[in-house]
């Protein structure tokens, strides 16, 4: 044997041995890396296209994704998309596009809430997950810039959070709302997997980082926590569309105009600003008194009553009628 056939031989040894090599390792990883089988399974999630901070429903469909798959996919998967800025924003859904331009006209524009919670990043970014609620709504943003949550999905974000479940969900009730808070506690935990307890609220009472908050009581109690009182003061910034004046709650329209007041026994369930698990927030259910909290949370807690929908606060009377807000335009 040459010189030449023996090398030739040799290259061919080499070539079946890398193939038997690379079949093996295929074999055994079950071609994982293949396009066809890409890792991950799939995730049950809930879309939902609308307009006006939840008034007018244009899209809701549930559906199975792969868990891999970015926000945007999943609208894409129930609705015509032009995006912006590389592919990663919303531009127009179904035709309804941005109307802002730099310009003196409106301000409304798409923003993107996972499971009650906006977004901090593009809808081309975020991965869903198992079980998440992605709300894309149209909305005005003259008087708020951002509206960071959305009470109305409640028990969400408790339940899935956002990017992924709470580390810790955390109950603090004011002094005379002890059981009450318990209630509230005694339903997060049997529908959450993080940690749930219970702790009385004083004034200089904040969450902790990764920390889900709700504070309950009635709004005379819990007015004393620096962070609550703080918040109803600097309303716009938070993007509330509800505040307490004396026992009563006045009502914003999506301008952030007066649209009238909710007098007598009844409670609201609306967020503080920023989204929860920043060490800076928490859902908030008072009541103008103690028949208005039991009320809030009847409504709140009962499976047949309590109605989720993507809007930022929730107004609930003690006969039982309920007010979603922003309120209608006065």
């Amino acid at each position: 044997m040459n010189r030449r056939e023996r090398a030739t031989r040799l290259a061919w040894r080499g070539a079946a041995a890398a193939l038997a090599i690379l079949t093996a390792f295929f074999l055994v990883r079950g071609c994982a890396f293949m396009p066809w089988n890409a890792r991950g399974g799939k995730a049950a999630i809930r879309v939902t296209v609308c307009a006006d901070f939840g008034k007018e429903t244009l899209k809701d469909a549930s559906l199975e994704v792969r868990e891999s798959s970015s926000a945007m996919e999943a609208l894409r998967a129930v609705a015509e998309v032009e995006t912006a800025y590389g592919g990663g924003f919303i531009q127009a859904v179904d035709g309804i596009a941005s109307q802002y331009e730099g310009g003196a006209g409106r301000k409304k524009d798409w923003f993107f809430y996972v499971n009650g919670q906006m977004a901090d990043v593009g809808a081309g970014a975020y991965e869903v997950r198992e079980g998440d609620w992605l709300v894309f709504d149209f909305h005005s943003w003259e008087y708020a810039m951002f509206t960071p949550a959305l009470a109305g999905c409640f028990p969400e974000p408790f339940v899935h959070g956002y990017a992924g479940a709470p580390e810790r969900v955390t109950v603090a009730c004011a002094r005379g709302s002890i059981e009450e808070g318990e209630r509230v506690a005694g339903f997060l935990a049997s529908r959450t997997r993080a940690p749930c307890g219970v702790v009385e609220l004083d004034a200089e009472w904040r969450p902790g980082t990764g920390e889900y908050a709700v504070l309950v009581g009635t709004w005379e109690e819990l007015a004393a926590n620096d962070m609550a009182r703080e918040a109803c003061e600097s309303r716009a910034r938070a993007g509330m569309f509800a505040y307490w004046d004396g026992g009563e709650i006045r009502l914003l329209d999506g301008d952030g105009k007066p649209a009238g007041s909710a007098g007598g026994s009844a409670g609201l369930a609306q967020c503080l600003g920023l989204r929860l698990g920043e060490g800076a927030s928490a859902l908030v259910l008072a009541g103008s008194d103690a028949a208005g909290l039991r009320a809030l949370l009847d409504h709140l807690l009962d499976e047949d009553l309590r109605e989720p929908r993507p809007v930022p606060a929730v107004v609930v009377f003690a006969g039982g009628n309920t007010v979603f807000l922003p309120a209608e335009g006065s």
